[in-house]
């Protein structure tokens, strides 16, 4: 019996559609009140039997800070795949990103040594890797520091790391992931679907910073390839595509029969736009744009997936491939 955590979320959804497909056992947790249908409309956009390999999902409805409903989601598990996590970069939700990502992390790490599991593979993110020297692409060792313009988004993942490693050291065995930005059908306005769906209607703008995409499937496939492979502790970059926000853009618009954006975005209409938003948003809704994405449009990051493929044998799909295919799911 596999674990995964997170069910609902896109690499949850992956996750649980690659172990069933291999003829696992599984069993997801989700929220109370989570919609358990998007899993389906994932399944059935993949295969014409995703309706009987939806219903062979064991569902636990638990909320991963009640130590006790984490257990229990445990009992009889063999392997657990931790992909519950919050992605956020609105400064309102800073408070929910270290209970969901930190705190739940603990929690999870402490069940799983209660219940004696076999093995717990952490799905983190680029977000705890460090800048690597100019020119050149970071890889698992590039030193993660934290300054003004870290986001708490990346602190909450670092700290969800050291919860793994603390873990490891009280004798739990686990391995980590950090996929880039994961591009792949899943529920409309959550991670990467909402730029995916925006882009998609047409923009003649693009920002001027670059990224590295992976496709959800592989995200899957290397994961439990590496439940298997990974040496413990270790972590491990998974990462399709380096390309730039325009070249990612122009996929995007193209794979949806919309022109090619042409227009640099400037620096300062990027950090215009995110104050505007955040009054905007002042008294409710969500923005566009936060201090945090704004950064992240304008910086250059390249990511070194070498180390992952090298271990599993695994090759990633274009990033093309991956765009295509969120985008004809969007229908």
């Amino acid at each position: 019996m596999d674990l995964v955590t997170g069910g609902t979320g896109i690499v949850g959804s992956h996750l649980l559609l690659h172990l069933l497909e291999q003829g696992r056992a599984v069993r997801a947790t989700r929220r109370a009140g989570s919609d358990v249908e998007v899993v389906r409309r994932v399944f059935r956009h993949y295969r014409p039997d995703g309706d009987a390999l939806f219903d062979r999902i064991h569902w636990v409805e638990a909320d991963l800070l009640d130590p006790t409903a984490v257990r229990e989601a445990m009992e009889g598990v063999q392997r657990v795949y931790h992909a519950a996590a919050l992605v956020s970069f609105d400064p309102r939700d800073e408070r929910a990103l270290f209970k969901q990502n930190t705190e739940a992390t603990a929690r999870v790490v402490n069940a799983a040594l209660e219940a004696g599991v076999q093995r717990l593979l952490h799905v983190s993110s680029t977000a705890t890797i460090g800048k690597a020297a100019q020119g050149l692409a970071a890889d698992e060792q590039s030193p993660w520091t934290r300054d003004k313009r870290t986001s708490p988004y990346a602190v909450s993942k670092h700290e969800a790391e050291l919860e793994v490693q603390r873990g490891i050291a009280e004798g739990l065995d686990a391995v980590i992931v950090n996929p880039c930005v994961i591009i792949g059908p899943g529920k409309p306005g959550r991670s990467s679907m909402t730029m995916v769906e925006r882009v998609r209607r047409g923009t003649a703008w693009f920002p001027p910073g670059s990224n590295a995409v992976v496709d959800a499937r592989d995200v899957a496939a290397f994961s439990v390839a590496l439940m298997d492979k990974g040496a413990t502790g270790e972590r491990h970059l998974l990462v399709g595509e380096n390309l730039t926000y325009e070249q990612l853009f122009g996929l995007i618009t193209a794979a949806a029969g919309k022109p090619a954006p042409t227009r640099r975005i400037p620096g300062w209409m990027l950090q215009l736009a995110w104050r505007m938003e955040r009054l905007r948003t002042l008294f409710g809704g969500r923005p566009f744009i936060t201090r945090h994405t704004a950064h992240s449009a304008l910086s250059q990051r390249r990511y070194d997936g070498t180390k992952a493929a090298t271990v599993t044998g695994l090759a990633c799909r274009s990033a093309e491939e991956a765009v295509r295919n969120a985008v004809r799911y969007l229908g």
